[in-house]
């Protein structure tokens, strides 16, 4: 009952008590409806053959081979392909990661998997499209907020099934020191949190900033609960829901902090890591560092992109100052396009659309000695793929028992070349099935979305934003697009959790 009154309480401060009232009714209706008794968490159903799949073959994996790189991965959220200064953006300075791009290799055709958080996050962890990892209904949100129990009430899940094999799991499995500092945002119950799926250690918030509760937590351990009214969460740092939170001013920081405490702690071990740092930051609300809001050209998002650069020079320092860099992948990349105050720079579309400018993202690779410096690839390439590239360069083999989406980038990373997929394929933020192809050159939208005029569009990508119908004018290309995802869609039809 405490826990109901917070809710209603948080919701009726951002919506005002008349709608709240409403929407309070209707979810008792749609639970009544339901006949359900509780709105208790259940965990996602997991299959049990799968799962014993799974424990084989992690059981199978050998101790990497000698000479088997470091990975470590830094994911922004929501930072679009227009935010970074190497990106072309004449507002936001970023220098830091501006000299990572001149010391490896820039991608101009990198993809997340979804135009949102949750499913980007799970595709990219297993190397499956997001339906695959049973994530095709937006969002996870925390059980205790109104969209937690809403989805529960209509029976979605609202975490990751455990029948997936996430990266960390397999990387450890092969003697590698694995930790996770950030955001998580792939189901918060028991059984289902980053030490569940493979992390050693783990430091960060289990949701995006603009949910509640925002708990601070470290390894399986509360060390900051949120005392705020929990509802609808909080999207405008205009308007805050008060003291009793986490002080994100100081968030990126902290994060930086734990994510070199991580690659101290790997150095003194004296084992192969992989670290994973998934920031919560240029996602709303906005909180730059006090110590440098006001400084960017661009302004109060500038702000925060540019700590955001601050932090990724500070572990990229850290890897140099532990003489480690030599033996360390490191990516640098974001979960989507752009949102509230970011630039997808000359695409079409933002975050949550099946457009360019919603999964187009940057994408810097940095391995010295192995990628070339100051290499540029218009190849095209999915989050997807560092599934697959990080088991090829551990000498690990791929899961049998289930469709792995994305392709080893070793060859293109070394060497430059053509992008291993023939096509890439694009998945809405409500939905199982694809809604857009792309090949080398042409993207095709199942449909445009115009009211009166809701037909497929064909782009020639480059061209222009995504702008001029060209199917006339180009009808071979159109059907062989329209044939590729027609068939993606009867795969996902009939095995949509592909399953072999």
């Amino acid at each position: 009952m405490r826990r109901a009154l917070r809710w209603l309480r948080g919701a009726a401060l951002a919506l005002g008590y008349p709608l709240v009232i409403a929407l309070a009714a209707g979810l008792l209706f749609v639970t009544f409806r339901l006949g359900m008794a509780s709105l208790a968490p259940v965990p996602t159903e997991a299959d049990p053959d799968r799962l014993q799949a799974k424990q084989e073959y992690l059981e199978s994996i050998g101790p990497a081979p000698a000479g088997a790189p470091n990975f470590v991965v830094v994911f922004f959220d929501d930072l679009g392909w227009g935010d970074l200064s190497v990106q072309g953006n004449a507002l936001i300075d970023t220098p830091h990661i501006d000299r990572v791009a001149g010391e490896g290799l820039r991608f101009t055709n990198f993809y997340s998997a979804s135009p949102v958080c949750t499913p980007s996050r799970a595709a990219m962890l297993t190397g499956r499209y997001p339906p695959r990892a049973g994530v095709s209904a937006h969002v996870y949100f925390p059980d205790e907020s109104w969209m937690g129990l809403a989805r529960r009430a209509a029976g979605v899940g609202n975490e990751l099934p455990r029948d997936e094999i996430l990266l960390p799991e397999v990387l450890r499995s092969a003697g590698y020191a694995t930790g996770m500092v950030g955001k998580w945002h792939l189901g918060g119950m028991e059984g289902h949190r980053p030490r569940d799926f493979g992390f050693d250690s783990y430091f960060g918030v289990l949701w995006s900033n603009d949910m509640t509760p925002l708990d601070l937590i470290r390894d399986d351990a509360v060390i900051l609960a949120d005392a705020r009214p929990t509802g609808w969460g909080e999207r405008d740092e205009e308007q805050p829901l008060g003291p009793g939170g986490i002080d994100q001013t100081t968030l990126t920081q902290q994060y930086t902090d734990e994510a070199i405490a991580f690659l101290e702690s790997s150095k003194r071990a004296d084992r192969p890591f992989f670290l994973y740092l998934a920031h919560s930051f240029p996602h709303v609300p906005h909180y730059p560092s006090r110590e440098h809001a006001g400084e960017s050209a661009g302004g109060r998002y500038g702000d925060v992109v540019e700590d955001l650069d601050r932090s990724t020079g500070a572990v990229l320092a850290a890897l140099d100052r532990l003489g480690l860099a030599g033996d360390t992948l490191v990516v640098i990349t974001s979960d989507n396009g752009a949102d509230y105050g970011g630039s997808p720079g000359p695409l079409r579309g933002r975050k949550g659309e099946v457009l360019e400018g919603g999964q187009r993202v940057p994408a810097i690779v940095r391995w010295p000695g192995r990628v070339p410096p100051g290499a540029v690839t218009d190849a095209m390439a999915m989050n997807i793929d560092l599934f697959a590239t990080f088991l090829a360069l551990a000498g690990m083999a791929l899961p049998s028992d289930r469709e792995i989406d994305g392709r080893d980038l070793t060859p293109l990373l070394t060497a430059g070349g053509a992008s291993p997929h023939e096509q890439l394929f694009y998945f809405p933020v409500v939905g199982a099935l694809p809604e857009a192809v792309r090949n080398d050159g042409f993207k095709l939208l199942r449909a445009s979305g115009d009211a009166g005029r809701d037909r497929p569009h064909l782009t020639r990508l480059g061209a222009d934003a995504e702008s001029h119908d060209l199917r006339a004018k180009h009808p071979g290309v159109a059907a062989e697009l329209e044939a590729a995802l027609a068939a993606k869609r009867a795969e996902f039809e009939s095995n949509p959790r592909g399953w072999r």
